[in-house]
């Protein structure tokens, strides 16, 4: 699945094609999660455009997606 921001930003997510729990409301719920997530770390002013992310926050709740579909 393939998701693209209004800033050209691209979010990739693979799932394994046998997990068929997951409908296309629930994709589209994860990539808006991550898309806000994402924009916050984005409007901090002490992040740098490029850098890596280091945000325990971000990483929680991509840690918590990943456990709903597995």
């Amino acid at each position: 699945y393939g998701y693209v921001t209004n800033s050209k930003v691209k979010f990739v997510m693979v799932v394994d094609s046998s997990n068929t729990a997951l409908r296309d409301n629930e994709i589209r719920s994860m990539f808006r999660k991550l898309h806000n997530s994402y924009t916050d770390i984005m409007c901090n002013p002490f992040y740098n455009p490029g850098d890596r992310i280091h945000s325990r926050a971000f990483d929680t709740m991509v840690n918590s997606m990943m456990m709903q579909v597995c």
